[in-house]
């Protein structure tokens, strides 16, 4: 992925700060979408997300690979007490040119009481194994929560090899195209800011941002996702020089309120008409009195 429009700045001697301000998206799956209805605002936010397929979407290859791996996915999602026999569960691929040799597979189901249980699929499309990462269970997250998880870590590890890791977290590398992918992997459909518009309420939201160490060979990826109404999620993802994840964390924060005075200005209490405010004149040559505080 080719970056353009980036500006490059020095935070200070140790860290390259990198910002991106707009990304060529002719060669990749992830698309620049208007924010859903309910994220709507005065001055239109960017967001940036990958490209997402339901079922009748899936290309032919993809449909024939899914109905070879069917025993293999419903198996390891057994394992960790997803059974695909009940019905009502419903999946969508997304589009991730990091994981070349792997499907990125989300499969939600809602019960009856409007209970959600979600889970993400990785399924190789060479003779492999199937990669299952809980993520909910019917609206509860696992022990370990997928953001940041050992597990979650592992696996992404596992699925985006090397050379194509290596190069994504290179300054003008697609890091922030793999960031998403994890992203995606540890949730549902994401929604990184690329561009805050005139909405206050992003007002304090980070901008997709690479920083390179000198002093250490890891690189840190910094983002924002808006990810429901009135609130965000600020992503943090460590990677070494080779690319391969260490850390992720996720930061919810509140959208941003501009601070009022009960809707009011200041109060100002005008002077008489005519009446000047009092004024002492000190005489020629003598200095103002300066009352010294103690030592």
């Amino acid at each position: 992925m080719s970056l353009v429009n980036c500006r490059k700045a020095l935070a200070f001697p140790a860290v390259l700060l990198l910002a991106v301000c707009s990304l060529s998206l002719a060669s990749l799956a992830a698309q620049t979408t208007p924010p859903p209805a309910e994220f709507a605002a005065s001055g239109q936010p960017r967001f940036l997300q990958l490209d997402h397929r339901s079922l009748a979407e899936a290309g032919s290859a993809d449909a024939a690979l899914l109905r070879s791996k069917a025993h293999a996915i419903a198996a390891e999602a057994a394992f960790f007490g997803y059974y695909l026999h009940a019905s009502g569960w419903a999946w969508n691929e997304a589009a991730c040119p990091e994981f070349p040799g792997h499907l990125l597979l989300h499969y939600q189901r809602t019960s009856g009481n409007g209970a959600v249980s979600l889970f993400t699929a990785l399924v190789p499309r060479a003779d492999d194994r199937v990669y299952v990462v809980p993520v909910l269970y019917r609206n509860a997250t696992p022990f370990q929560s997928a953001e940041g998880s050992e597990r979650s870590i592992a696996v992404f590890n596992r699925v985006v090899p090397p050379e194509v890791a290596e190069k994504a977290v290179q300054p003008d590398g697609p890091w922030l195209l793999m960031s998403l992918c994890y992203v995606d992997m540890v949730g549902a459909e994401s929604h990184v800011l690329q561009r805050s518009g005139s909405d206050v309420a992003l007002a304090l939201a980070p901008l997709p941002t690479l920083h390179v160490s000198e002093a250490a060979p890891t690189r840190q990826v910094i983002f924002t996702d808006r990810n429901a109404p009135g609130q965000y999620l600020v992503w943090t993802l460590t990677f070494t020089g080779k690319g391969r994840l260490l850390t992720a964390t996720a930061a919810k924060l509140s959208d941003y309120t501009a601070p009022l005075r009960n809707g009011k200005e200041p109060p100002v209490r005008p002077l008489p008409a005519g009446k000047e405010p009092p004024v002492r004149i000190l005489p020629p040559g003598q200095q103002p009195q300066v009352k010294p505080l103690p030592q």
